[in-house]
C-alpha cells in the first residue's frame, strides 16, 4: 500500500470528491418509509446555526430515535449515522430506517442534516476549492452536533463513554474525517481552509463539551490519505462496499476512473491500513456492486445496520472479535 501524504489543500479536496455518487442515486432511487417507530423520537431538534456555502444562515437540525422500554436512569450507548448526497443534497430521513435499527438494537440513533453546496458540475468537472469548503463544513458540523449531544447526555440517557460514528458516501466519509482529522492536521494541510471557515471544533454552536469516538460505520467511505491511520490513530471500524463501486475505489483508485482527480482510498485498503496497526477491522464486500445501488453498496439497511449494532455490542461488553473479510450475505456477527 502506498503511504504518502497529498499537498496541503489536496488532501481534503480529493478525499472528499466522493460526491456526484449520491445525487446520482438520489434521482433513481425512492426512499421507503419505515415502518413506525417502536420507542420515542424527537423531530427536528436544532444543534447550531452557521452560513452555507452562499452566506445564508441555516439552522442545523437532527431527529433523536430512543430504544423502545427504556428503563430510567440507565444510560445508552450513542450512534450518530451521516447521510448521503454527495455534499450538495440529501437529508437525514434518508437514514430514519438506519436510526430505527439501531435505536431498537438499544442505541441512542441520530440522524443530523448539515450544510450543504458546491459548484459541483458534472462527471470529471467542478469546482474542488468550492468542495473543499462543503466537506469541511460538514466535519465543522457533525461535531458540533457530536458536542450537542454530550451537552445533553443527561437529558437524552447517553453513555458518553460509547460514542459512534457512521454514515453513507459522502457520510461514510464525513463519519471518518472527523475521527481522524483534528485541528492541528488541518493547520498542516490546509490552513486557509481553517482561516477562512474556522476551526474543526469551535463552530456552528458555542459548545465546548468534548467526547471522544469509540468505533466507526463506513459504508462506501474513503480516506484520501490511508496514513492518516496509524499505530497511535485508530479506531475499530466496520466497512460496507460494493466491489463494483464505479465512484470510490473498493481497494486505491480515482473518483470515478477520471484521470484528473488524485487517489483515494477505499474500505479494502482501510481494512488492511487498520489492521496493520494491530486495530479491530471487518470488511463487507458485495461482489458485482456498484456505488449506485440504493446509496448502501448494495446491502439493505437491515444488513448494514444489524452487522454495525453487533459490532457496537461487542466493542461495549469487550467480546473478542477477529478482523475478517466477509463477502455477499455473510453476517459478521451472530
Amino acid at each position: 500500500m502506498k503511504r504518502f501524504r497529498l499537498p496541503a489543500a489536496l488532501l481534503i479536496i480529493v478525499v472528499l470528491v466522493i460526491i456526484q455518487a449520491c445525487s446520482k442515486n438520489s434521482s433513481q432511487n425512492q426512499i421507503t418509509p419505515p415502518p413506525p417507530p417502536a420507542g420515542k423520537v424527537l423531530y427536528n431538534v436544532v444543534y447550531g446555526s452557521n452560513k452555507d456555502w452562499q452566506g445564508n444562515t441555516t439552522q442545523l437540525d437532527m431527529d433523536i430515535y430512543f430504544p423502545a422500554g427504556m428503563v430510567a436512569g440507565k444510560k445508552y450507548p450513542l450512534a450518530m449515522q451521516v447521510h448521503a448526497g454527495s455534499f450538495y443534497g440529501g437529508k437525514k430521513e434518508g437514514i430514519a430506517t438506519q436510526c430505527q435499527v439501531l435505536a431498537d438494537s438499544g442505541f441512542i440513533a441520530v440522524t443530523i442534516n448539515y450544510r450543504l453546496g458546491w459548484n459541483h458540475g458534472t462527471n470529471c468537472s467542478g469546482d474542488t476549492a468550492s468542495l473543499r469548503l462543503a466537506t469541511y463544513r460538514a466535519f465543522q458540523d457533525a461535531n458540533a452536533a457530536l458536542r450537542f449531544l454530550v451537552s445533553k447526555a443527561d437529558e437524552y440517557s447517553i453513555d458518553t463513554s460509547w460514542i459512534f460514528v457512521g454514515g453513507i458516501s459522502a457520510g461514510a466519509v464525513t463519519a471518518l474525517n472527523i475521527s481522524y482529522l483534528t485541528d492541528e492536521i488541518m493547520q498542516e494541510i490546509s490552513p486557509e481552509t481553517v482561516a477562512q471557515l474556522g476551526g474543526l471544533h469551535n463552530a456552528s454552536n458555542t459548545l465546548t463539551n468534548t467526547y471522544t469516538i469509540k468505533g466507526i460505520s463506513s459504508i462506501a467511505g474513503a480516506l484520501s490519505d490511508s496514513t492518516l491511520i496509524s499505530r497511535t490513530a485508530n479506531f475499530p471500524t466496520i466497512f460496507f462496499q460494493g466491489d463494483a463501486d464505479e465512484v470510490i475505489p473498493v481497494n486505491i483508485g480515482t473518483y470515478l476512473y477520471c484521470p484528473n482527480y488524485n487517489e483515494l482510498f477505499g474500505s479494502l485498503c482501510l481494512y488492511r491500513r487498520l489492521t496493520a496497526n494491530g486495530q479491530l477491522a471487518v470488511a463487507h464486500i458485495l461482489h458485482g456492486s456498484g456505488h449506485e445501488n440504493s446509496d448502501t453498496s448494495g446491502y439493505p439497511d437491515s444488513f448494514t445496520m444489524t452487522n454495525t449494532a453487533c459490532f457496537y455490542h461487542k466493542l461495549i461488553n469487550h467480546q473478542g472479535q477477529t478482523s475478517k473479510i466477509y463477502y455477499d450475505m455473510e453476517y459478521s456477527c451472530q
